[in-house]
């Protein structure tokens, strides 16, 4: 009997964290496409003849697309039964976005199914999220950091991946293989993964609830800030960084691309320590500290030397900036309604990708104006502003949900 009751328990175990582990799996598979605008860009560039402002143009779109796409997904979250669905969708197309793109003769076509994946990819979000919010009340955190580590871990594995294949094979033959995992795995997801939505709300009371127990909720606002100022810092960082090492210390290019792996393999792991932390700590300690820590670490960093120190260095910043992204979808989560989980993370993600473009260029005049190292050095007033935010009773306002 007791060794039944031991199968039994471990059946149990698997079946509550299974979700977990297919969201977080649909996730990494997300992440993976990021490898196309990132790794295969440039030779499709080359091949196709465009010139620079066709690429950042075709940058720009996916970006662009995506983040409007959050807010109907989102909404779509909220308001219909099969979220799997939505979310095993949004990867099949991506990808079929790629499988497309291996097609594309000329700028336009390639324009227009940069655009298609954008859709997928901000589609992705608020379903995954709002999913593991549902499933995972007690562990939301936990659950959540998980979801971003597996996110971390595909950036890491497709450049990899992606330049092996590019090594063997054509980039229209790479693109039509890379299109697999979309396709598969999404199908997969949505077929397989049976959850349904018991907590959708009725379509006539979104628009009431949507603005009073998010737009005008104060305590939503604080949140929304500091994840903002945190996503600026990150993309302020990962822009000017490399800029740094090579132009400031003059690194090579392989030494300044082994500092930048070693943030993005600390920045993988962080997020599923802090949301085990923050379940047990609480929220607003975690956005407090991990802030802090953020703000110092950046600004410490033209003062390490080239070697360990600035090693040490880099690993802290990945740690301490991406580990706080999962605590903050999780205090936000706690002061909505559950019903709005989906329209909640397509409003933040939203808010990231339309204000963040706003850092690279404060720093950039920073850094013509007084240097690189000062540069870098203002990038921490991003984290210490969302610090002070932590600090102040906006974020402290709790409801009862």
């Amino acid at each position: 009997m007791q060794q039944t009751g031991v199968f039994q328990s471990i059946t149990i175990q698997v079946t509550t964290w299974g979700r977990l582990v297919a969201t977080a799996g649909a996730h990494m598979t997300e992440h993976l496409y990021v490898g196309v605008t990132t790794v295969i860009l440039p030779v499709m560039a080359t091949a196709l003849g465009l010139n620079l402002s066709q690429v950042g143009l075709l940058v720009s779109a996916r970006s662009l697309v995506a983040g409007f796409s959050n807010i109907p997904s989102g909404v779509l979250a909220d308001l219909v039964n099969k979220r799997s669905v939505l979310l095993g969708l949004s990867l099949a197309i991506l990808g079929l976005s790629t499988l497309l793109m291996s097609y594309a003769r000329d700028f336009w076509t390639l324009l227009l199914f940069m655009g298609l994946s954008g859709i997928g990819a901000g589609g992705f979000h608020p379903q995954s999220l709002a999913i593991l919010s549902s499933a995972y009340r007690d562990r939301r955190a936990l659950a959540l950091g998980v979801h971003d580590s597996a996110g971390n871990l595909g950036e890491v594995l497709a450049p990899l991946t992606i330049g092996f294949l590019l090594t063997s094979m054509d980039w229209r033959s790479t693109l039509q293989i890379w299109a697999i995992p979309g396709l598969a795995i999404g199908l997969s997801y949505a077929l397989l993964s049976r959850e349904t939505n018991d907590s959708a709300l009725p379509r006539a009371k979104w628009g009431r609830s949507m603005w009073e127990d998010v737009i005008t909720n104060r305590a939503v606002l604080g949140v929304f800030l500091i994840s903002v100022f945190r996503t600026m810092g990150q993309v302020a960082l990962v822009t000017f960084l490399p800029l740094y090492l090579t132009l400031g210390l003059k690194l090579s290019v392989g030494t300044m691309g082994f500092y930048v792996s070693l943030l993005f393999l600390f920045a993988g792991m962080a997020p599923s320590i802090s949301g085990w932390a923050s379940d047990r700590m609480g929220r607003v300690p975690m956005m407090i500290a991990g802030s802090a820590l953020s703000a110092i670490s950046i600004a410490t960093i033209p003062y390490l030397s080239a070697g360990l120190p600035l090693a040490l260095g880099c690993a802290v910043v990945g740690i301490a900036l991406w580990a706080l992204r999962p605590v903050i979808f999780a205090a936000a989560m706690e002061v909505t309604p559950l019903q709005l989980a989906g329209s909640l993370v397509g409003f933040i993600f939203t808010g990231n990708m339309g204000l963040s473009f706003i850092a690279p260029i404060l720093v950039g005049m920073v850094g013509d104006a007084y240097g690189l190292e000062r540069a870098l050095v203002f990038i921490a007033v991003f984290p210490l502003l969302a610090c002070l935010i932590a600090l102040t009773p906006l974020v402290r306002k709790r409801k009862e949900i």
